[in-house]
């Protein structure tokens, strides 16, 4: 009898919800992601490090601001994960010669917008002008070169691009004078608004599917490691999760990275970026490809690329075919 009891008291504390959390005896690993700055494109990684989504499989996660070089410190393996790599910075790496892939997306939209001094009226004024962006090579720059190439600019030569070192940074340069305009997303977007800045365009208009939240790793690291990029993975879906439908969580968390004590400001550029975070995180091959299609003007080995290349969806799909997913958000 004494044996029955001990087994039904062990097979109720392995089916308990407490079972799947990582045992507080044991230490946390320190897990170092690169982000490029602190923007709500990145908000699904904040909200899984505060909701301490990522302690549940061992993980102590932190993040790195890395610019536009997002990218390569993964490939230099300073960091275990890169968030808010894209659909530019991922293929460039590989034409390159670079091990890195894409194996989650949360945002698959362009959303950033240029925005300028009151007195430029519209894109054609910046002719002989400075645009500042993040970085050379990131993001920004990327979307900058198109909306600039749809009014009919040449970037480098009818406009300059300087990069300023993220977003915030932008805002920055933009009230010192230092740049005319610049390439933004939520919240700062919404800081330069509220400052007096005007949106001169809406990179959503563009009609180009984009990888703006990507979540890349090495190819080397995902084969020889590949739970702990699954783990990582289901975290960041749960974050996102709460992202969609805590606001008031979000906003303490947001406030927090941020560090924007303005909540209404915070509160606008969060119900504008809500909708877009993905339930499912995969990175379209159609992102891919029209950033393909854009990059061979600049990188001719990008013409004849396979977008296959630059994403796998392997982990993602064991993820959703376990039922993890409709757990998460409920059915």
């Amino acid at each position: 009898m004494k044996r029955w009891t001990i087994l039904i008291s062990l097979t109720a504390l392995l089916l308990s919800p407490s079972a799947s959390s990582f045992g507080a005896e044991t230490p946390l690993k320190t897990i170092n992601v690169a982000v490029p700055a602190v923007s709500l494109l990145q908000a699904p990684l904040f909200v899984a490090i505060d909701a301490g989504a990522f302690k549940k499989y061992g993980m102590d996660v932190r993040y790195v601001l890395t610019g536009a070089r997002t990218i390569q410190a993964l490939v230099g393996g300073s960091v275990h994960f890169a968030q808010g790599v894209s659909s530019r910075t991922v293929p460039s790496a590989v034409l390159g010669g670079a091990d890195a892939i894409l194996i989650a997306n949360f945002v698959d939209k362009l959303l950033f917008t240029m925005h300028s001094a009151p007195e430029i009226n519209s894109m054609q004024e910046l002719k002989g002008k400075v645009v500042g962006v993040s970085g050379i090579g990131g993001s920004t720059d990327f979307a900058t070169r198109l909306a600039l190439r749809e009014a009919g600019l040449v970037p480098d030569k009818d406009v300059a691009i300087r990069g300023v070192g993220g977003v915030a940074e932008t805002v920055a340069a933009m009230k010192a004078k230092v740049v005319h305009a610049g390439t933004l997303s939520p919240p700062s977007s919404f800081v330069a608004q509220k400052a007096g800045f005007k949106m001169l365009f809406d990179m959503t208009s563009l009609g180009v599917d984009y990888v703006s939240s990507g979540l890349g790793v090495k190819k080397a690291s995902l084969a020889s490691n590949r739970l702990e990029a699954k783990q990582f993975l289901m975290a960041m879906i749960e974050g996102a999760k709460i992202l969609k439908t805590d606001e008031e969580f979000s906003l303490r968390v947001l406030t927090k990275h941020t560090r924007i004590s303005d909540r209404e400001l915070l509160k606008q550029s969060y119900n504008y970026m809500r909708p877009y975070f993905l339930k499912v995180p995969y990175p379209s091959f159609r992102s891919i490809k029209d950033t393909l299609d854009i990059l061979a003007k600049d990188l001719p080995k990008a013409k004849d690329a396979d977008p296959r290349e630059f994403i796998d969806n392997s982990v993602l799909k064991e993820i959703e075919a376990s039922g993890y997913i409709e757990t998460v958000y409920g059915k």
